[in-house]
């Protein structure tokens, strides 16, 4: 089970181009695995790239999109659950 104390960061082998109106597609290269990310999840991704903790990702969601700290948690880790099935991302702990 994924919480937001765990780190997470894109895997080596993903590359992300940021399309028009804030969504951003991931191509992991050895698998070709190819995955969209809408605005939300691009803020995620973003902070993921950047080192940011899964807690403050949470945090900027919150005060970007005026969401509830319950409700941008549950966007987060089920994100990032997801991206770790597709090994987009890999667990540091």
């Amino acid at each position: 089970m994924m919480t937001l104390a765990q780190r997470v960061q894109p895997h080596p082998q993903v590359v992300d181009t940021e399309l028009e109106e804030g969504e951003t597609v991931l191509l992991h290269l050895e698998s070709k695995t190819y995955y969209s990310l809408n605005v939300t999840g691009t803020h995620i991704w973003q902070g993921l790239k950047a080192g940011i903790s899964l807690q403050d990702i949470s945090h900027r969601l919150q005060a970007t999109f005026a969401v509830d700290g319950a409700r941008a948690e549950r966007s987060v880790l089920a994100l990032v659950q997801e991206l770790v099935q597709h090994q987009l991302v890999q667990t540091l702990d």
